[in-house]
């Protein structure tokens, strides 16, 4: 009596099991979710005069020499000169933690390639701009 009793309790726990690993009719297939993107405040272009909105702070970055690659939280967004678009609190500080970086890329054998990397946290206040040079970075203030 047990083992039938265990049998049937088995074959049950199996039509179960299949009947809600079966897709219904008219159920899309399931797909694996696409993985997560970085996120990069948006590039501005340098020559347009765009109204922001409220809570956003565009920020000019600018190196010396001119020509360094920009790269705001591991995305590539232009060459120096170039303005990107922070959010941030009504007293200017920061929503995000936000990596900017300039690399310098070396034009000949006699140099080598710099990357300089500025991070704006939350406890910063958001600067006018930020200045890269090869061997560090100054933030002018609002």
């Amino acid at each position: 009596m047990l083992r039938r009793c265990s049998l049937l309790s088995l074959s049950c726990l199996l039509l179960l099991w299949a009947a809600c690993s079966t897709p219904r009719r008219g159920d899309a297939p399931l797909r694996t979710p696409a993985p997560a993107q970085k996120s990069a405040p948006a590039p501005v272009e340098p020559g347009t005069k765009s109204k922001l909105a409220p809570g956003d702070y565009a920020v000019l970055i600018d190196s010396e020499p001119a020509g360094g690659i920009v790269v705001v939280n591991g995305v590539p967004v232009g060459r120096t000169p170039q303005r990107v678009v922070l959010s941030g609190t009504a007293r200017g500080f920061s929503r995000d933690a936000v990596s900017i970086k300039v690399r310098f890329v070396a034009t000949d054998t006699n140099h080598t390639s710099q990357t300089i990397e500025e991070q704006v946290t939350l406890l910063d206040k958001i600067p006018a701009s930020i200045h890269f040079t090869p061997v560090g970075s100054t933030r002018v203030a609002r």
